[in-house]
């Protein structure tokens, strides 16, 4: 009788992460456009690709969202920081520009063993962990917690472009009017010595 081998930990850590939160292709694009930006972002501080400004970065955004639609609909926000983290060295080209093609060398290994792993889970009937999905409240509580560790960061000098979320969560919370100029938001804030945006309740 063959004794089935357990899963290390490591294996159980990308059964874990793929049922830790919304997949891109159940987001509402408001949302997946803010989330599809943060991970270009996170992938350009893990692996050092170069990424483009203004004009070039929409257009990067825009590519990156609809290969995320058309190639990894089923994947997560965090299952991509955890695949650059842990697959991204067998990527030689560190500093080069970001761009598709390098992206798809770290996520295809990334998801074959994800594939892989998902199999020997069914087949030893091991329990997956529960899925954790967040409503469109808890995603703008998220968005709402980033734009108050964005404010605090440039309270420290820390200089940033204003996250597409925080205007979209400023606008939403009725902070700034649509359309409105977020820097003067802020610019109001930090000259007047508020401390926060959003207070965490006590």
């Amino acid at each position: 009788m063959q004794v089935s081998k357990p899963i290390s930990e490591p294996e159980l850590e990308i059964i874990r992460i793929k049922y830790s939160g919304l997949q891109f292709g159940k987001m509402q694009q408001q949302n997946l456009w803010a989330f599809a930006k943060a991970t270009v972002l996170k992938i350009h501080v893990i692996t050092g690709w170069s990424i483009p400004k203004d004009d070039l970065m929409k257009i990067l955004l825009d590519q990156f969202i609809k290969k995320i639609k058309e190639s990894y609909p089923d994947t997560n926000p965090e299952e991509w920081e955890y695949a650059f983290r842990n697959y991204g060295t067998t990527v030689k080209d560190w500093g080069k520009s970001m761009n598709l093609a390098l992206i798809d060398e770290v996520m295809l290994p990334y998801m074959a063993d994800r594939k892989h792993l998902s199999h020997e889970v069914e087949e030893r009937k091991v329990e997956p962990p529960p899925m954790n999905i967040l409503d469109d409240e808890e995603l703008d509580n998220l968005h709402r917690m980033w734009t108050e560790e964005f404010y605090q960061q440039i309270r420290k000098g820390i200089v940033k472009e204003i996250p597409d979320y925080t205007r979209a969560i400023l606008v939403k919370d009725g902070l700034i009017e649509n359309g409105g100029d977020a820097d003067l938001f802020f610019t109001y804030k930090l000259g007047n010595n508020i401390e926060n945006i959003y207070k965490k309740a006590k």
